[in-house]
């Protein structure tokens, strides 16, 4: 037996037959040519080759949550940086060399300049620059790209590499696939992000994996504590069945809870919703485990696409989810596209901080056809169930009140073409930037609800890119600033009575979820297979007990004692 440790990236417990990626880099050797101009052609067919792949996995990626979009959309903003191959093909008329070795050799080149910084943030992106460019040599050398998985007689699988690339781990066969481990990596690298957009535990940065990891052996796998063991005894095998078989059992608690009401232990309810944006998650959408959908994402509509997705497109897919919701609503985000998710036809600009330009509502109030468009789909699907419009990335009031106008004026023209919707329905907003928490006393009197964009916002808040290991420490959503925004949001919904939810990653954090429902919390949209986990928490706390505690943690000055406190009040709610 062989133990080995790692950094437990992906929480869970995985067991499951090593298959060893051993793939080396491509070896693109050196040639003489003739014909740079040739040569420059083979560049660019392969460029494109590669970003036709790119592209697919883009309009696919909305199953494995909007990391992974953002991950594969850095990928195709690396593969068609001009500046970076320009030397490579400004190389091919002076020393008349293959183009495959010259992109090698540049990337080579632009590895060791990043090692030599001894960053860990910027070796994570040469590692970015590195997978590129392997993608494109191999396409050069009409080498087969993916590590091809191949299932050890029907048994689940852990995958073993030294690294992953993204569309590697997007294209792996999830029912086969138990667990990734990997010697490189850290707790916020790509493989990370997918292996918990995929459910699937993951263990990062083991040393030695390689080394001690044959193909065949049995791998158990602890990614609570990043443990590996390879080839395991009797006793090893006894100890791991055991904390499987109890981590099942809370498991299995929380499915049997799962179609039943989120009713705290002095009688409010949360309700406790599904985020979704993908044809695959709509279409297995199970309605019963969950109170309704609380971000439906509309930009996978416009994905792939030739041209915008008109109007009977959108009418009939937003219909057919509000009547699969069958009276539960169905919160639809509109077009939050622009920046940092490029589409062509959209002829986007190329901006050099996305996350604070053309996005989102401006891109929208700014193109005011497209807007009308998919406001007319929304409202028609409203006359078949629950339907309710959020406004993404809403920083005033004078947008608010603009983007509402657009609405009355889709209702206006459906009402001359005799078409029914919901007159009364109801239009919110996500608040996810500082400027609308700033501001939410007075966009409480305009919107009919709130829905805070947790991801965005902590990023906004702490100024911390939440893809940048570098200000990792800075981008917490147990930071004090993150905390006191959202109680202000809190507050005013509750004095402007209507309704808040949280929808992001910190709607489903175990150890937030007390401070959520004691703030009045009224909705929490999480991903499906978190569903009955939250509602069994909101079910054993009694907000009366609970409002002197948390008021006490949010007096605390320091991140690490406000998880110790939160975390002491997960482990007894546990035992109630």
């Amino acid at each position: 037996m062989t133990i080995l440790r790692g950094i437990g990236g992906s929480k869970g417990y995985g067991r499951g037959t090593a298959v060893v990626n051993r793939r080396k880099s491509p070896d693109p050797g050196r040639y003489t040519i003739t014909d740079p101009a040739a040569e420059e052609q083979r560049f660019r067919t392969a460029q494109a080759f590669c970003g036709e792949r790119l592209n697919k996995l883009l309009e696919d990626s909305d199953s494995h949550g909007d990391e992974a979009g953002e991950i594969i959309s850095a990928y195709l903003s690396i593969l068609h940086d001009e500046a970076f191959f320009k030397k490579a093909l400004k190389r091919l008329d002076s020393e008349l060399v293959n183009i495959e070795y010259l992109i090698r050799d540049e990337c080579l080149s632009v590895m060791d300049k990043f090692a030599a910084l001894d960053d860990p943030y910027l070796m994570e992106r040469a590692v970015d620059i590195e997978n590129v460019c392997n993608e494109l040599i191999r396409a050069l050398l009409g080498e087969e790209s993916d590590f091809v998985i191949n299932p050890v007689d029907g048994k689940g699988i852990i995958v073993v590499a030294e690294d992953l690339t993204p569309a590697e781990t997007m294209k792996m066969d999830k029912n086969v696939l138990r667990g990734f481990v990997t010697e490189k990596g850290g707790a916020t690298s790509h493989t990370v992000i997918l292996a918990k957009s995929l459910g699937i535990p993951a263990i990062v940065g083991a040393s030695g994996a390689l080394k001690h990891i044959s193909d065949g052996d049995l791998l158990l796998l602890d990614a609570f504590t990043g443990t590996i063991a390879a080839a395991p005894d009797k006793d090893c095998l006894s100890a791991f069945d055991a904390a499987c078989l109890s981590y099942e059992k809370k498991l299995e608690e929380y499915e049997k809870g799962v179609s039943l009401p989120a009713v705290t232990l002095d009688g409010h309810q949360v309700y406790v919703n599904v985020n979704t944006g993908d044809t695959e998650g709509i279409r297995n959408l199970n309605m019963d485990n969950c109170d309704g959908v609380g971000l439906l994402r509309t930009e996978f509509l416009y994905m792939g696409l030739d041209d915008y997705p008109d109007e009977e497109t959108q009418f009939a897919v937003y219909r057919d989810i509000a009547e699969k919701a069958n009276g539960k609503e169905v919160i639809i985000r509109t077009l939050d596209i622009g920046g940092d998710k490029q589409v062509d036809y959209m002829d986007l600009p190329k901006e050099d901080n996305p996350f604070l330009g053309y996005r989102a509502i401006r891109l929208c109030l700014d193109r005011r056809e497209v807007f009308h468009t998919q406001l007319r789909a929304i409202l028609r699907a409203s006359a078949h169930g629950n339907v309710k419009i959020m406004f993404p990335m809403i920083v005033s009031s004078e947008e608010l009140i603009e983007a509402r106008r657009c609405v009355e004026q889709a209702k206006s023209t459906l009402r001359q073409d005799k078409i029914e919707f919901n007159e009364d329905i109801p239009v919110g907003i996500m608040v996810e930037t500082p400027a609308a928490v700033l501001v939410s006393e007075q966009l409480a009197q305009i919107a009919d609800f709130f829905s805070i964009g947790s991801n965005d916002l902590i990023q906004y808040i702490t100024a911390s890119d939440r893809m940048n290991e570098r200000v990792q420490n800075l981008y917490d959503s147990c930071s004090p600033a993150v905390l006191r925004a959202i109680c202000i949001v809190a507050h005013n919904a509750k004095d402007a009575q209507i309704p808040w939810g949280i929808c992001g990653e910190v709607a489903s954090e175990e150890r937030l979820i007390p401070l959520w429902v004691t703030l009045g919390v009224s909705e929490l949209s999480v991903s499906p297979s978190m569903t009955g986990r939250v509602k069994a928490l909101v079910r054993r706390v009694d907000r009366k007990v609970m409002l002197p505690v948390m008021e006490s943690i949010l007096d605390i000055p320091m991140i690490e004692n406000i998880k110790q406190e939160l975390d002491a009040v997960i482990l007894n709610l546990e035992n109630i």
